[in-house]
């Protein structure tokens, strides 16, 4: 019975809160945006050089990752051998 209640008052939540934000929500505009990029830059771009331990360290998890799904790495997993 609770599980019932609980999943009906879920519903209308999730179903009521767009309606509910719309009249809260400020209007869109672009107006600092375009202020920001026509700012002048005195070095021409203030990109600086990243660190290549994160994407190192992302790759190394997905390419783990994609060798543990696969059974290549920690398939200790031997076939059962009767008597």
């Amino acid at each position: 019975m609770f599980a019932k209640s609980a999943a009906l008052l879920a519903a209308l939540s999730l179903a009521a809160s767009p309606a509910l934000a719309l009249p809260s929500a400020q209007p869109l505009s672009i107006q600092p945006a375009v202020a920001r990029s026509a700012a002048p830059m005195q070095n021409g771009s203030e990109l600086k050089g990243g660190n290549w331990f994160p994407p190192i360290l992302f790759l190394a998890i997905v390419i783990g990752g994609v060798l543990m799904a696969t059974g290549v790495i920690f398939d200790n997993d031997h076939p059962p051998r009767s008597p």
